[in-house]
């Protein structure tokens, strides 16, 4: 069931949205639905990314996540490169 409710909108955006609606051979209410659709879904994923990082953060004060040195991160990606480099050239000189 779907429920009716109104809003207070600044003329400006009255007009921009019954523009887009128009444009897209839609009503205001599409446009304003599928609006709120898409900033709800946005906050949502915001509120999960947010909740994730303060678990990641609430583990580390704990003492539970491993913490790694920017340097050896580093040194570990250039070392993974280096050995699929290695890789590659191995065998690019076998036979066919």
């Amino acid at each position: 069931m779907d429920t009716k409710i109104t809003v207070k909108l600044p003329d400006t955006l009255r007009r921009r949205a019954k523009a887009v609606a128009a444009l897209r051979g839609e009503t205001i209410s599409d446009v304003v639905r599928d609006a709120l659709e898409a900033y709800i879904a946005e906050a949502m994923e915001e509120a999960q990314d947010v909740r994730a990082a303060e678990e990641v953060e609430a583990r580390i004060a704990a003492g539970t996540e491993p913490i790694h040195e920017h340097e050896d991160v580093w040194r570990e990606i250039a070392e993974g490169e280096a050995a699929s480099d290695e890789q590659a050239q191995i065998h690019r000189r076998r036979p066919s």
